[in-house]
């Protein structure tokens, strides 16, 4: 692979990883990434969601010279199609790049109301900065906001706006709060904290129609705003894959390698579902910042002619809301056992666990860091198989780095 072309699509985290992690690896050929956004400079997201007075909305995933270094050729440009038999991508303006590997590190859209519903009314999206930059131009002149979705993003922007001063209200369809991530106990948890700063939440709602400053609700109630937020989920890109006849399963499929159905092609990041724990595991596509650069690092050795290592990354998730972090290890499942553990009345860990008394799953949140050693220590856990003690688990006089030792599931 040393003379060997590598072309990246997209220049998100998992992207820029995959980059460097080739050179790392020692690819010494012709190595080009291809964005039509954030190409210059790439950027973290997730501080877009997460605004304070002393921290800019853009830090850099790696300063510039890192590219220059390491001989990254940069075009600002999208992808029109993938032709996989003469090994090359089709940008917009006609030309052409051939590759001997190609990644697709494209990300995710923020998904879309119905326009049924909308009718043209200005409805605000977070995906990008340009996003990010035009609500805070917004909320500069907002006295109010409302945000329909009670996900992470959702939170993340409410704990920002009520930093301005800007009054929020939240609407979610489901009856609690990140009811797909977070156990009900560090939900309420999380309701009560916003709920503390002067935040409004609606439960159950269904959506009638949007006009220009209302939300109208099927129940007959209108509800005013000055700025809203629409932060219902995201979509994987995959147009490109799929026009090239890669298979697609909740984003582009890929085996534990991060190797599509096309064995010279690769993906990684946000557009991706690969399977959760090896090769046997359930599908899964994980929207995380450790996610994007853990799969992004070792896709870009796994497309040398190295020897291939597999995914088995344990899913790890954070969030930043006022003082409070809230962690997620693991993915949640209903089906699991549920342990609770409280050191006090604001800091709070749940643990899911599964019928052969190994961890699944753990959420938690605190004020500042103090739930991340217990989060981290359950990432352990899980990745070990560890075999838990249900009452020695709820306790939160026992630390929990000692249960790490016990015995794990042969």
């Amino acid at each position: 692979m040393s003379s060997s072309r590598i072309v990246i699509i997209g220049a998100g985290h998992a992207g820029v990883r995959a980059a460097l992690s080739a050179r790392e690896a020692g690819h010494e050929g012709p190595l080009t990434m291809i964005a039509n956004e954030g190409i210059d400079l790439p950027y973290e997201r997730p501080l877009l969601s997460k605004w304070s007075p002393e921290r800019s909305l853009v830090r850099p995933i790696a300063p510039d010279h890192h590219f220059e270094d390491a001989g990254i050729n940069r075009i600002n440009a999208s992808v029109s199609s993938i032709n996989r038999e003469a090994h090359e991508v089709i940008i917009d303006d006609g030309t052409s790049q051939p590759y001997s590997r190609l990644l697709l590190a494209t990300g995710a859209s923020a998904r879309r109301l119905d326009t049924g519903l909308t009718k043209g009314a200005p409805i605000h999206y977070l995906r990008n900065l340009n996003d990010a930059v035009r609500i805070r131009k917004t909320a500069d002149r907002a006295a109010s906001a409302i945000i329909i979705g009670g996900g992470f993003l959702g939170l993340e922007l409410a704990a920002s706006l009520r930093g301005m001063g800007v009054e929020v209200q939240v609407l979610e369809s489901a009856n609690r709060l990140l009811a797909r991530a977070v156990t009900e106990p560090v939900a309420a948890l999380v309701q009560t904290l916003h709920e503390n700063h002067g935040v409004k939440f609606y439960f159950g709602i269904k959506l009638k129609s949007l006009t220009s400053g209302a939300v109208i609700l099927d129940d007959g109630r209108s509800l005013s705003a000055d700025l809203i937020i629409a932060g219902v989920g995201s979509t994987p890109n995959t147009k490109l894959a799929q026009d090239a006849g890669l298979a697609l399963e909740n984003g582009i499929k890929v085996n534990t390698h991060l190797q599509t159905t096309d064995p010279d092609i690769f993906a990684a990041g946000d557009c991706c579902s690969f399977p959760l724990y090896g090769e046997d595991g359930v599908m899964a596509r994980l929207e995380s910042w450790q996610a994007a650069g853990e799969q992004g690092a070792l896709v870009g050795r796994n497309m040398l002619n190295h020897q291939r290592i597999s995914c088995a990354l344990i899913p790890w998730f954070w969030s930043e809301q006022y003082d409070h972090v809230l962690q997620v290890s693991g993915l949640t499942d209903t089906t699991t056992e549920s342990v609770e553990r409280v050191y006090a009345d604001d800091h709070h860990v749940s643990f899911g666990i599964n019928e052969d008394d190994t961890l699944a799953f753990a959420s938690g949140i605190a004020p500042s860091t103090k739930v991340a050693k217990d989060i981290r220590f359950a990432s352990k856990m899980i990745e070990a198989g560890t075999l838990v003690d249900k009452a020695q688990l709820g306790d939160a006089t026992i630390a929990l780095k000692s249960l790490l030792h016990r015995k794990q599931l042969s």
